[in-house]
């Protein structure tokens, strides 16, 4: 990622998978330098065909590649104390949190908005669910297939006269990458001096 941009200067922690990662390459090709956060054993879409050159390898996935290339990572295992620890550390630099987990998962580890709002006060926190943080669906599963059918894409895809159909190459996730890196912007110019005083 650039280190030249209309962003350059900000950080960015992104504890997405493939449900979010294109937000941080988004917000990357913007100048900010975004550090992947990563599982013991790293992203499990590092591990996903189709390979580069059929030859497999942990930065070779076409599958992971386009929404983390230029990221750089770190491994943590947010199970532990320790690891959590070494997070709170990178948030006392960071300006941006992404994140893809169900509801109530960072907020069990004690690194829910609520703990990082109070730590860092000017912090943006970007959370990527199939059906929101609240409400009668938050813990609902997803596919790409179901979300499409929700959203109403599969709705307008075909004939009127048949069934919907699901849009060949998955989307939903990438639509959801995309729109979390302008929520991310909107937040960011919320925050900015005037009139919000750089509250996050």
């Amino acid at each position: 990622m650039s280190a030249h941009g209309p962003l350059a200067g900000y950080r960015a922690l992104d504890l997405t998978d493939e449900r979010g990662a294109l937000a941080g390459r988004l917000l990357g090709d913007l100048g900010v330098e975004v550090i992947k956060i990563e599982p013991p054993g790293g992203d499990d879409g590092r591990r996903r065909l189709p390979w580069a050159g059929d030859r497999p390898g942990p930065t070779r996935s076409l599958t992971w590649l386009p929404g983390n290339f230029g990221k750089r990572s770190v491994v943590l295992d947010l199970e532990t104390e320790a690891d959590r620890a070494s997070l709170r550390r990178l948030l006392g630099g960071a300006d941006f949190v992404l994140e893809s987990f169900p509801p109530g998962h960072l907020a069990a580890r004690g690194l829910g908005w609520a703990a990082l709002s109070r730590d860092h006060p000017a912090l943006i926190l970007t959370s990527i669910t199939p059906f929101g943080q609240t409400g009668p669906r938050a813990a609902w599963k997803a596919t790409d297939l179901t979300l499409m059918a929700a959203g109403g894409v599969a709705f307008v895809c075909g004939d009127r006269d048949r069934p919907p159909l699901r849009i060949g190459v998955p989307q939903a996730w990438a639509l959801a990458g995309a729109e979390a890196a302008v929520a991310t912007l909107i937040a960011h110019h919320w925050r900015m001096p005037f009139p919000r005083r750089g509250r996050g």
